[in-house]
């Protein structure tokens, strides 16, 4: 009991002694303190001793600022001073107050801002500077030997340069005007699912990636429902440039493969094919650096191409080339069909059919590796040469199985789907090639 005593009798006085310290620091936060109260535009924006540490952190903030600009400044404000009694701890020090005065767009620099169809899009520190940014979009797009053929360029919106004062905090570097140009606004739209709808099917008519829309709208599988409401965000540029451009290409002939019947029972190569070569001149239009509009103005061949001649046996069972009646070529991939063949205004040169990334792709005909590895836009690419001629084109893979050179059969596994080169996501692009030109492949599969 005693122990219990002298044990509590020193824990009472420690008690006592930290309330009386938290009461201490509790009343010194809680002392006030007269100050002043400094007023950008009528909103209270910081608290100083007095007026002398406000008006020197102002014209210190001034200078500074116009010693980067190489422009004066003045206020977009009127700056005003109350009385006021504070809590000490809220009185600032001249160094604080110049960041609260710099982050409340108090002052305006001349600069220059870029009007879009009369909507204030991007501001910068100068005129010459606004004018640099529109010279560099007008040259986006355009390669280095096209410049000197351009016939003009313009934009499909009023753009102007307005000379003004401008708030220091929404004056942008020339890169970000330029990308603030070029990408726009990210623009929501809601699309409601339709029957045969599928993810592949929407990113293409949006000119999205299947994977941002799955992201978008936190979808875990491809499976879709009629009248689903999907959120798409489709990029619209402020800004779209508009070239006519005469450009003079060389362009490869496409060499014509002739097949000669015999009685024998192999598959010779006679006379090897090979591209001739052609001068070509267009005028081209180019929206956005994209070609909108072509037309020939002249053309010359500078070499013939030569046939290419194979000799196959008549007991040979090869790929016909007669229309979808006597079409024997397997389907290398089973799904929907997204695109066909001629459509996108006639530009596209085969078919487009649904997969999942790593989905197998089949031969659709037996014969020879004749490429396999990236072709541009096409991405991954397998392509085979059949014993009659015809060439089977395999896109966008994700995987290729064979090389050059391999002998193939018909249904044998030569890559996986994938959405390499320019794709909107995962499918094959498969084409058929037939005496050099691209034909419909629904008239040659079974």
């Amino acid at each position: 009991m005693g122990n219990a005593l002298r044990s509590r009798g020193l824990v009472l006085p420690l008690f006592a002694l930290l309330v009386l310290s938290l009461g201490v620091v509790m009343g010194l936060t809680n002392v006030r303190t007269a100050a002043w109260g400094v007023y950008v535009g009528g909103k209270r924006v910081g608290v100083v001793k007095d007026v002398d540490t406000a008006r020197e952190a102002l014209r210190s903030l001034t200078r500074a600022v116009e010693k980067e600009t190489k422009t004066p400044v003045r206020l977009c404000e009127d700056v005003t001073y109350r009385k006021a009694l504070v809590a000490r701890t809220a009185v600032m020090s001249g160094q604080q107050l110049q960041q609260c005065l710099a982050a409340s767009d108090l002052l305006r620099v001349q600069g220059a801002s870029i009007l879009v169809d009369g909507r204030r899009v991007a501001s910068l520190a100068s005129e010459e500077a606004a004018r640099a940014v529109l010279d560099e979009m007008r040259g986006k797009g355009l390669e280095e030997e096209d410049k000197a053929r351009v016939l003009s360029v313009s934009f499909e919106e009023n753009v102007e340069v307005l000379s003004e004062a401008v708030p220091l905090g929404e004056i942008m570097s020339p890169a970000r005007a330029v990308s603030l140009l070029s990408t726009g606004t990210d623009k929501p739209l809601t699309y409601e699912v339709k029957q045969g709808d599928s993810l592949w099917k929407i990113a293409r008519a949006h000119d999205m990636h299947v994977a941002d829309i799955k992201a978008d709208n936190g979808l875990e599988s491809d499976s879709l429902q009629p009248g689903q409401q999907l959120k798409l965000v489709v990029t619209e540029p402020y800004v779209n440039v508009v070239a006519v451009v005469e450009a003079t290409r060389q362009e490869p002939i496409p060499y014509q493969t002739k097949v000669i019947a015999s009685t024998s029972n192999v598959i010779q190569v006679k006379q090897e094919g090979r591209e001739g070569l052609r001068e070509v001149t267009y005028r081209e239009v180019r929206r956005n650096g994209l070609v909108v509009e072509k037309t020939t103005l002249a053309e010359r061949v500078l070499r013939e191409a030569v046939d290419k001649v194979v000799v196959r046996g008549r007991r040979l069972v090869v790929a016909s080339s007669r229309g979808s009646s006597g079409g024997s070529l397997a389907w290398p991939l089973y799904g929907h069909i997204n695109s066909y063949f001629g459509s996108r205004g006639g530009s596209h040169s085969g078919i487009d059919i649904e997969g999942r990334t790593g989905d197998a792709i089949r031969a659709a005909e037996s014969g020879t590796v004749i490429y396999s590895g990236y072709d541009g836009a096409y991405g991954l690419t397998v392509a085979v040469l059949h014993p009659n001629g015809v060439v089977t084109r395999y896109a966008h893979c994700s995987k290729s199985l064979v090389q050059e050179g391999d002998q193939v059969q018909q249904g044998d596994v030569i890559a996986r789907v994938g959405s390499t080169g320019r794709s909107t996501g995962s499918h094959l692009h498969f084409e058929v090639i037939d005496g050099g030109a691209v034909r419909n492949p629904l008239q040659y599969l079974r």
